[in-house]
This record gives C-alpha cells, structure tokens and sequence, in this order.
C-alpha cells in the first residue's frame, strides 16, 4: 500500500502506522448529521480497506 510514508513507497501497513494515520480524523459536529473530515487519501483508503461506513456515526449511550 502506498501513502502511508512521505516518499510513497509501497508497504504493508501495521496496526501502528494504521492507528497513526486514523489518528487525524475529527468529527465535526456542527453539521446534520455530523461528519468526518478527512484529510488525507490514504485515511480514506484505510478506511475502506477496513469497510468502515463513515456515514454511520454512533453516539455514546447517556
């Protein structure tokens, strides 16, 4: 996979590197229904590769 290092050389990504990259991503909540910004393709990819639905934002139970 490509985009997870500055010089974008093809690598397998670890849990590390999947969790720094996820690390990024904010919810903005001022919008209905909230979103999540995304800010780098790879997050989107990563996202995708774990077949994460971003459209589906869970709130915690109160």
């Amino acid at each position: 996979m490509s985009g997870l290092y500055p010089d974008n050389r093809r690598v397998r990504p670890t849990g590390r590197m999947i969790f720094y990259h996820l690390g990024e991503l904010t919810l903005q909540i001022g919008t209905d229904p909230p979103t999540v910004r995304i800010t780098r393709g790879v997050q989107l990819h990563l996202l995708d590769l774990l077949d994460t639905d971003i459209g589906q934002t869970r709130w915690p139970q109160t």
